[in-house]
């Protein structure tokens, strides 16, 4: 039985990732401080809620005196009580990402997640209003598609837990805003952005999602839209062990499975694919209205010869959307 791995991939519409981009001096000055000062009108506390302030090396908050540190000019906004051993994996599996080649069998998957990731930002861009708006990405990873956006003029904050993910798309290809700290506990002024985009992170929190659903739509202003992807549960290749196995069940033959097969990116014990059902039905309970799913035509993890399976059905457009191994959706706020 094939468990597909789900971690994320880099991905973009301009092959960007594969050079690098220099260092504005006047970002590079300011490594103590915040890497781009107008970070602090969209940061809140993730303990209370309240403003926080500007120091060397720390911002505090104004209500209560939490202070966060500053590292390499990115905020890093962990609450205590976070669940650092959740911290730790990710940082684990984020270095596996970085350090490992694909190895040639891998190569097929690793182009299918760079089709998947044009596809989702080629979405986006169609549906994004002129500039200047807001964006924030909830779990950007190593993902470099927020570059077309501030080459146009966009605000546009990625947002991680795993500080070596940030430090890489600041350093490597010039991000100008870069926040860490715990999904659950989000540090950002509620109601303050125009858009938010989630790729491949709520499967992460598979038994939070209405929390992480309700944090999304908190810090979209009134009429903000939210663009959301995630591993899909009912995709073609998913929807048997889905349907059939019990999580503790299928937690212990998918780690059986990457052992034997020594994979290099193995899902956490904590990961589980979604359902698109499940997920637009919360949405429409906490208020989204126009929600949208999107067709995409990449595969990931399953290879070649599967993947020619799935082409054939999704001549389909039901397929695309909704038997496809990620779904894509998009969600306004209306209130």
């Amino acid at each position: 039985m094939d468990f597909p791995e789900t971690a994320p991939a880099i991905g973009d519409d301009s092959n960007i990732h594969s050079r690098k981009i220099r260092f504005e001096p006047a970002v590079r000055n300011r490594m103590g401080n915040l890497a781009n000062p107008e970070l602090i009108k969209w940061l809140a506390c993730p303990v209370c809620g309240g403003n926080l302030s500007e120091s060397v090396k720390r911002i505090k908050c104004t209500h209560c005196g939490a202070d966060y540190e500053i590292r390499g000019g990115i905020p890093l906004c962990y609450p205590p009580g976070m669940n650092f051993s959740h911290l730790q994996e990710e940082e684990n599996l984020a270095r596996m990402m970085k350090s490992n080649e694909p190895r040639p069998i891998e190569r097929f998957n690793s182009r299918q997640w760079d089709r998947f990731k044009q596809e989702f930002w080629r979405m986006v861009g169609a549906n994004v209003a002129s500039p200047p708006k807001s964006f924030i990405n909830i779990g950007s990873g190593y993902d470099v598609g927020f570059v077309p956006f501030e080459r146009q003029g966009h605000a546009f904050i990625n947002f991680d837990m795993v500080y070596e993910m940030l430090e890489t798309l600041q350093r490597d290809f010039g991000a100008k805003s870069c926040v860490g700290g715990d999904v659950n506990r989000l540090p950002f002024k509620k109601g303050c952005f125009d858009y938010a985009v989630c790729v491949d992170l709520i499967h992460h929190e598979s038994n939070k999602i209405l929390n992480l659903l309700q944090s999304f739509r908190d810090l979209l202003k009134p009429g903000g839209t939210l663009f959301l992807a995630d591993p899909n549960a009912w995709g073609m290749f998913q929807m048997a062990k889905s349907i059939l196995l019990p999580k503790p069940l299928h937690r212990i033959l998918r780690k059986t499975y990457h052992q034997i097969k020594r994979s290099t990116h193995r899902p956490a014990d904590y990961e589980f694919s979604t359902n698109v059902w499940h997920v637009k039905g919360l949405l429409q309970r906490l208020g989204f209205t126009d929600i949208r799913v999107y067709e995409n035509g990449a595969y990931p993890y399953i290879g070649e010869t599967r993947f020619r399976i799935y082409e054939f059905f999704s001549r389909y457009e039901f397929v695309r959307k909704y038997h496809n191994y990620h779904y894509v959706l998009s969600a306004v706020r209306s209130w």
